[in-house]
């Protein structure tokens, strides 16, 4: 049987107008991780699978993980955490992921509303883990087969080891919630795991910024002596002997 774990945040709504009253209300699932757990949902179809989807949120509301319970996922692990650092959430994501047994991790290349692709990168670097990126689907026989897109290209690869699948693909036939996934939630498994901003271990690292040397940056310098000068400086800051 093949365990996957389906990472899954939520977002703000793309297709609505937000004001001030309801910015904090509305969410929506990530489109990206939306796509991770449809994509992990069609192998279930064909392949006795498990699906494990673990939900970050900065709210205490668990409406988006009861979602994904209903759209195919077997059991849920809630994690919430208020912050927005980017490597403290793969810090407390990987701490979450190394207590569950898995073959592979799906989640999308971003959330739409946050371009950088950060987190994946992050996430594989702190599970020491392999990480495929800007897949386009994603198929198992044997093992994982995909297609991942490149710059002009479509490629067909077969992966051999775990780690974390990355999907770049958000425009699709969404799917919807019957009646009877909605009662089934009832009956699945939920983990519920709370940090509080700053509770991840930080690597300080502290700058010292040289005042009186900033200042001396701006001075102006004639030109006709400008090289002598020039000289002066970089000696006195230590760049050249």
């Amino acid at each position: 049987m093949k365990k996957i774990l389906v990472l899954v945040r939520e977002t703000f709504p793309t297709n609505e107008i937000l004001t001030d009253k309801n910015v904090r209300e509305k969410r929506v699932l990530n489109p990206y991780d939306e796509y991770a757990l449809f994509q992990a949902k069609k192998i279930k179809e064909k392949t006795e699978t498990e699906i494990t989807c673990l939900f970050l949120s900065y709210r205490e509301s668990q409406y988006g993980l009861r979602t994904a319970l209903a759209l195919g996922a077997d059991r849920g692990i809630f994690v919430y955490y208020p912050g927005n650092s980017i490597p403290e959430i793969a810090k407390i994501l990987a701490k979450e992921i190394k207590k569950v047994e898995y073959d592979a991790i799906f989640m999308g290349i971003r959330d739409v509303n946050n371009d950088r692709e950060e987190l994946p990168s992050r996430l594989a670097f702190a599970l020491e883990t392999e990480l495929y990126p800007h897949i386009l689907s994603v198929d198992v026989k044997e093992h994982f087969t995909v297609r991942r897109e490149r710059e002009e290209t479509i490629d067909s690869l077969e992966i051999l080891e775990s780690g974390i699948f990355a999907f770049s693909q958000n425009v699709y036939e969404p799917e919807y919630p019957s009646i009877q996934s909605i009662m089934g939630i009832r009956e699945k498994e939920v983990q519920e795991v709370y940090y509080s901003d700053g509770m991840v271990e930080k690597n300080v690292t502290v700058e010292y910024q040289d005042i009186h040397r900033k200042q001396e940056v701006y001075k102006k310098i004639s030109a006709s002596v400008g090289t002598e000068q020039l000289m002066e400086y970089m000696k006195k800051w230590k760049l050249v002997d």
